[in-house]
């Protein structure tokens, strides 16, 4: 099997001792930083921007995992492209011309991604899949964090990997919304190859960050014995 990346969500860590939180992912070796961008509108909550992003990636050296949740992308995709690598993730429907859109992440130096939203189907991406290097599966509604999962989320993993598999596509499928100690194992059997971390995992009040990345290792390497 191969191995599960990691991408924290930088929504959930303690801003106020943020050199603290990036050492820890350093030693951890984790993947990804993962940058959730909300305008307020296409969802009903405000975060991170473009200024944070590049200072923790600068101090870091981790790549970028933006998840753009704007109305019109086409306005803004542009400026998250400043690191060559990073991954920009698009909620399709909020672009007028998602395959220019698409196309246009690549050209800018990095890899681009779409986030299919629990409302929607595999079938209204699947014309999407070959054009891009992630798909990022939401298991709640976006906007929030510590939501409980939508079960019938997880039945997406399965049938993209099948998807995946009978096409020779190689995008990787992430998968954001209360990636938990329960759930963590059966988004893994499913296919999830990108785990998107936050309030119910190692951003868990009741252990240390440290006890969190631990753990998360130890469950990881138990689950391939």
């Amino acid at each position: 099997m191969k191995p599960v990346q990691f991408s924290p969500s930088l929504m959930c860590v303690d801003f106020l001792n943020l050199s603290e939180e990036l050492d820890l992912m350093k030693k951890h070796s984790i993947d990804y930083l993962h940058m959730d961008i909300m305008d307020g509108s296409y969802v009903p909550n405000f975060t991170l921007g473009t200024d944070f992003a590049y200072a923790m990636h600068q101090y870091s050296n981790i790549t970028l995992d933006f998840h753009l949740m704007v109305d019109n992308v086409d306005r803004s995709f542009g400026l998250f492209a400043k690191h060559k690598g990073s991954i920009i993730t698009i909620h399709p429907e909020t672009s007028k011309h998602p395959v220019r859109t698409i196309n246009g992440i690549r050209e800018m130096g990095c890899k681009p991604g779409i986030a299919i939203d629990p409302g929607m189907s595999l079938s209204t991406v699947e014309h999407l899949l070959p054009l891009v290097d992630l798909v990022c599966i939401m298991t709640v509604n976006p906007g929030f964090a510590g939501q409980k999962l939508l079960p019938f989320c997880l039945e997406k993993i399965k049938d993209l990997v099948k998807i995946r598999d009978s096409k020779g596509y190689s995008f990787k499928i992430e998968v954001d919304g209360n990636v938990s100690w329960e759930n963590i194992p059966t988004m893994i059997n499913y296919g999830a190859d990108v785990l998107v971390l936050g309030t119910s995992s190692v951003f868990n009040k009741e252990i240390s960050r440290e006890e969190g990345y631990t753990q998360l290792k130890e469950l990881i390497k138990n689950k391939d014995k």
